[in-house]
């Protein structure tokens, strides 16, 4: 049995970031735009948490506030 903590979420906004960033930067560099749409919002979570640097909480304070 493993230990692990709850990935964080991203609310339908932030994911709609995360794809975005995944376009630009792409750190799965065989993906195409098309199959960055496809990808299920767990595995755009995954991505961020792996790929960006500081990981889902750093994502997210990169982002402006979801009230503006």
């Amino acid at each position: 049995m493993t230990n692990q903590k709850p990935m964080e979420e991203l609310t339908p906004n932030q994911l709609l970031e995360a794809r975005n960033w995944i376009k630009d930067c792409c750190p799965w560099g065989d993906l195409q735009e098309e199959q960055v749409d496809e990808l299920t919002d767990d595995e755009v979570t995954a991505g961020i948490a792996r790929h960006f640097e500081g990981g889902i909480s750093e994502f997210k304070k990169s982002l402006p506030p979801e009230d503006q």
